[in-house]
């Protein structure tokens, strides 16, 4: 990167107001072990040192099967799992098509570059970057498609409810095409082509795919993915599914948790995700469907079952259950030498309704590093910025205040509305005060003749304002044009944007560059000059 700007997450309003709250350290110590600082990482390592060799085994043999025919640095990787001084750094995310947003891409740059850096400092440990897929999830609808500024590039197949590992790549042709054209006069285009070629072309499943795509963007790095909807690991989940099904202790306790946090908030804290009576979906014949608890027996699409019956299938298939949103975590650490999770503001917000779940299950808590969030613009867009009166950070508040304060700025002296409001206000106040010392009922006139005023003033005010971004129709132009860049479709970019835009310009450039500015310890909002 040429450059790049900070800019504090209380300007960029952009995550949700708990886990701002964490990164600033703002009273939420209860609900979270400890904070992403690196010297608290040997604490930390302390408290996963009882991982256990039996859980040790298994992932490192699940790891192996899993990712038979890549690199040997990947399975020399798998291979240190063995050993007792290595831990892993980990972050998840959906099977996205060709990654989805940028965001994804940043997720596990900065899980590689914590596990880099915690190397640096504790040298006598191995930390290993995991991608945990998210292979039994089932919403297709949210990750079948991707968006580059011009294009939706969309998926189209019956998923009928399938875990999303076990979704076939068939008919993504058409999708490559798509992409043939809409970057076909950019210099890599070969080179992105040939990915997703080899990611989705030759491939069967989006588990597969996925594991390919993430290896290929990623080679010169360690990264080592993981599917975690396994026989062999979800048997160490086994007693929790048990719990859940038998005694419901996360609706009980996350309850709890939830009602504890509101209270800090006084009444202002809305839960991320609100638990479930149970907390787990059940796989058949590779579909994915909810539990359901009603009338003492258990729903699972359109059968009924009693605790008992549900309890025999635990036994024998323990791979049959599927943890949502609240579970995955638990499972994620009991199968895993985890020290720290990787997340967005949103995935933060729910891991802190969780503390007490973990307490309870004598499961370590990980330390938890927010996600760093990056915009990428070039040299030209900055320029235009600058030249405009305005900067980044502007561009974080809605568009209408945006030119608002740009024709603000370009007219000062010539027109300012807003002061002779304030001195017109000022002297129909003191006129209004002498008139009402000769007659006091003159106030309901007096007040609506002043609401009345307002009311034209304000309308003369959004004509005045409406003349002067016609009159500065160029500079208003290039400030929308700015402001959809950044936030394209109403959405930020790194949540709408496919990293396919900036890989069509800068090919493998991209992946190092964006490496090099994230910081797993600096959680501030920053704009990439590429």
């Amino acid at each position: 990167m040429k450059n790049s700007i900070s800019i504090e997450i209380n300007t960029s309003n952009h995550l949700p107001m708990i886990t701002k709250d964490y990164v600033l350290k703002n009273n939420l110590k209860e609900f979270h072990s400890f904070e992403n600082n690196i010297d608290n990482y040997s604490e930390q390592i302390i408290v996963r040192n009882n991982f256990s060799t039996e859980k040790r085994n298994s992932l490192v043999e699940v790891l192996l099967d899993q990712n038979k025919g890549f690199s040997k640095n990947i399975i020399d990787n798998i291979l240190k799992l063995r050993d007792s001084k290595t831990f892993t750094v980990t972050t998840g995310h959906q099977l996205c098509l060709f990654t989805g947003p940028m965001y994804f891409i940043y997720k596990i740059l900065q899980t590689i570059k914590l596990s880099k850096t915690l190397k640096k400092k504790y040298p006598e440990n191995n930390f290993i970057p995991v991608y945990w897929m998210a292979s039994d999830d089932h919403d297709f609808e949210e990750i079948k498609f991707f968006n580059s500024y011009q294009k939706k590039f969309t998926h189209e197949i019956n998923s009928e409810n399938l875990c999303t590992g076990n979704i076939k790549t068939k008919n993504l042709d058409k999708v490559y095409r798509d992409l043939e054209i809409e970057f076909s006069n950019k210099k890599n285009i070969n080179q992105l082509l040939q990915i997703f070629k080899e990611s989705y072309l030759s491939n069967k499943t989006y588990s597969s795919a996925s594991r390919h795509l993430v290896y290929e963007l990623f080679k010169d790095y360690d990264i080592v993915v993981l599917d975690p909807n396994e026989k062999r690991l979800k048997t160490h989940f086994k007693s929790i599914i048990i719990d859940e099904i038998s005694n419901f202790s996360t609706y009980r306790i996350v309850s709890e948790t939830v009602g504890k946090i509101s209270e800090t908030y006084q009444g202002k804290f809305k839960p991320q995700v609100n638990p479930r009576k149970v907390n787990l979906f059940y796989i058949e014949n590779k579909k994915r469907f909810r539990i359901d608890f009603k009338n003492g027996l258990f729903k699972i699409f359109n059968k009924n079952y009693s605790k008992e019956d549900l309890l025999k299938i635990v036994e024998s298939n323990p791979e049959n259950f599927s943890p949502n949103v609240l579970l995955r975590p638990l499972y994620q650490e009991s199968i895993l030498p985890n020290l720290a999770y990787v997340g967005g503001g949103s995935e933060i917000s729910y891991w802190l309704e969780l503390k007490d779940l973990f307490i309870f299950y004598k499961i370590p808590f990980p330390i938890l590093s927010l996600r760093c969030s990056l915009l990428l613009l070039n040299e030209k867009d900055i320029d235009q910025i600058s030249k405009n009166n305005l900067s980044v950070s502007d561009f974080f508040e809605q568009l209408d205040f945006i030119e608002k304060k740009y024709i603000s700025k370009k007219n000062t002296g010539k027109y300012n509305f807003t002061n002779f409001i304030k001195e017109y206000n000022l002297l129909l106040d003191n006129q209004f005060s002498q008139l009402l010392k000769i007659d006091k009922n003159l106030n309901p006139i007096l007040s609506s003749l002043k609401k009345r005023h307002h009311n034209d003033f304000d309308n003369l005010n959004k004509k005045i304002i409406k003349s002067l971004k016609t009159m500065d129709e160029t500079s208003i132009n290039q400030i929308r044009k700015l402001y959809y860049k950044i936030f394209p479709n109403g959405v930020q970019q790194e949540r709408y944007i496919n990293f396919s835009h900036f890989y069509s310009i800068m090919g493998t450039e991209l992946i190092d560059e964006l490496f090099s500015v994230i910081d797993p310890f600096e959680p501030k909002y920053k704009v990439c000059i590429i």
